[in-house]
C-alpha cells in the first residue's frame, strides 16, 4: 500500500502537492531542503525584474 492510499480523505489536502512531497522524500531531500528551496523561489519572486 502506498503512502498517498494511506492518507486520511482529506478536501483541505492538495493531492498534487501531497504527490509533490512524496517524490521529493522518495528523492532522498530532507524537509528542510524543501523548505530551503521555496525560500529560494520566493526571494527570486519578490526581486524586481528588469
Amino acid at each position: 500500500m502506498s503512502v498517498k492510499q494511506m492518507l486520511v480523505p482529506n478536501k483541505n489536502l492538495d493531492e498534487n502537492w501531497v504527490n509533490l512531497m512524496i517524490v521529493a522524500r522518495d528523492s532522498g531531500l530532507s524537509k528542510e531542503e524543501v523548505r530551503q528551496f521555496f525560500r529560494e523561489c520566493k526571494e527570486n519572486e519578490d526581486e524586481p525584474k528588469n
